[in-house]
């Protein structure tokens, strides 16, 4: 899997956490390039991968669960030609983390899509 495939399929499940809540705060973006930029120790042009699949997703008004599968899809199609090993989905999953936990007490929808990605990469 290219890393610009990951990237793709972790600004998707970040969107997803984003929007589960309900709604998308302007600094919640903010917040996310930063905690994906750390968290994968992104450069620029690594960031702009999520920061485009955010936007994207965001305009069209996807909702939750097509954000998951659009990322899971990703992630399916794309496994053997990366390596997706434990420490690379414990960086997603610490990542997706991040994001619930950014702005106060984690939302029920968020801890769900979160456990549904740990349960989904576990195949992998």
């Amino acid at each position: 899997m290219a890393k610009e495939n990951i990237h793709r399929a972790m600004g998707s499940l970040a969107y997803a956490i984003a929007v589960a809540d309900g709604t998308i705060q302007p600094k919640e973006k903010e917040v996310i390039l930063q905690l994906a930029t750390k968290e994968f120790q992104l450069s620029d042009t690594d960031s702009e991968w999520i920061n485009a699949m955010f936007n994207q997703l965001e305009a069209q008004h996807i909702g939750l669960n097509e954000a998951y599968e659009y990322a899971m899809d990703i992630l399916e199609a794309n496994r053997h030609d990366y390596d997706f090993d434990d420490a690379t989905k414990k960086r997603c999953l610490s990542f997706m983390k991040k994001i619930a936990d950014a702005f106060g007490e984690t939302d029920y929808k968020e801890m769900n899509v979160i456990e549904r990605f740990e349960v989904d990469i576990a195949k992998f």
